[in-house]
């Protein structure tokens, strides 16, 4: 006969598990949860394989007991680690977060469970546009899973965030420059329909967009993410150059965030890259003050036009990864890249757009929606 239980539940253990582990479900019995896994809740006391346990499930409105697997400070985001444990390494969604310290393995402290994102990020921004998208056309879930969306939405010290979905005809930011033959034009929701666009009629005329109010300090602080969805209007060498990522922000941009020619400015960037000189194809590059620009994935992507594709970055607190239509693509940026003198190290820069035209032609640079965000530390 099926039963409803209130929290705690009894449940069946599939092997032996420490007292204040978190387990998941297999078959018929509960067993550990591992590192990135967020399972169904807390055992309550050590219990032999085979014997029933107290589990205190998630969600439950109040604090709980976890079982530390390494030290960590109060207040630290806490995430799933090996056999039911957790710490403050980064692995999957974020969990908890301590309110009490742990000073050795297997620490028993107080936490509080963070708010998780239970929709995919595809649900949940379906759920909030008029029109469906591909899921190869949505914000990657395995970046955004990462990110307390939901925190973040609610409460703006929880870190920077930027979530356009330009089906809604968000209004573009304070930081825009449009050159005399160059325009920036949002469409709002017709027929389901959204985006943002940037125009230009004339050669060397620019396009720009920067939204400062979202720092994102891109190494030695919390783990970041950026991600778009873009298409250019037409694939023609010397026709155009654009870039979509992270740059140092400008008082007011001027219109040489990309210098004539498709040289991108040299004051700190990280991002996507379609140069004059190539023009189908996307470099993932980044540089800093002073250095020379590093390709850092060369032909990150072949474009086709007219046709939209969803560009991503992943920083996850060590490495940062390259995304390309959901699917993680391309060479991560290593410890050793991100120590080089000609990386960004340290510096806070802010998600641009910037456009710049090679020819007296039209060309338009098309946007659906653009996601930026960094927790704290």
């Amino acid at each position: 006969m099926a039963r409803q239980q209130d929290s705690p539940i009894s449940m069946l253990t599939g092997e032996a598990i420490e007292a204040f582990c978190r387990v998941k479900v297999s078959g018929a019995t509960a067993i550990y949860a591992d590192a990135g896994e967020a399972g169904i809740g807390v055992v309550q006391e050590y219990k032999a394989s085979g014997a029933m346990a107290c589990i205190r499930m998630h969600e439950h409105g109040g604090t709980c007991k976890v079982r530390a697997a390494g030290a960590f400070a109060v207040g630290a985001t806490l995430y799933g680690a090996a056999d039911g444990e957790v710490d403050d390494t980064v692995v999957g969604s974020p969990l908890y977060y301590a309110l009490e310290a742990a000073t050795a393995p297997h620490d028993i402290v107080e936490a509080a469970q963070v708010k998780v994102e239970t929709d995919s990020s595809a649900l949940e921004m379906v759920g909030n546009s008029l029109r469906g998208r591909a899921v190869t056309a949505m914000p990657t879930d395995a970046i955004w899973k990462n990110f307390n969306l939901c925190g973040m939405r609610a409460n703006a010290f929880t870190g920077s965030f930027l979530d356009e979905d330009f089906t809604h005809g968000e209004k573009l930011p304070d930081s825009v420059f449009r050159d005399a033959s160059s325009t920036i034009i949002v469409f709002p929701g017709v027929a389901g329909e959204g985006v943002v666009k940037l125009f230009t009629t004339a050669d060397n005329e620019a396009a720009e967009i920067q939204w400062a109010g979202c720092p994102i300090t891109v190494s030695g602080g919390a783990p970041w993410a950026f991600e778009m969805r873009i298409k250019q209007s037409v694939i023609t060498d010397a026709k155009c150059g654009w870039f979509a990522g992270l740059m140092l922000g400008a008082a007011f941009p001027t219109g040489d965030l990309i210098v004539d020619g498709a040289t991108l400015q040299t004051e700190g960037s990280i991002g996507f890259q379609a140069k004059e000189a190539d023009g189908d194809k996307v470099d993932l590059v980044y540089d800093t003050t002073g250095q020379a620009q590093n390709e850092h994935d060369d032909d990150y992507v072949t474009q086709a036009a007219d046709t939209y594709f969803t560009l991503g970055m992943h920083y996850d607190g060590a490495t940062v990864q390259g995304y390309l239509n959901g699917v993680l693509s391309g060479t991560a940026m290593t410890a050793i890249d991100i120590a080089a003198a000609d990386f960004p190290a340290g510096l806070i820069l802010v998600p641009t757009i910037a456009l710049k035209a090679g020819h007296a032609d039209d060309f338009t640079l098309t946007v659906d929606w653009i996601r930026v965000a960094q927790g704290t530390a």
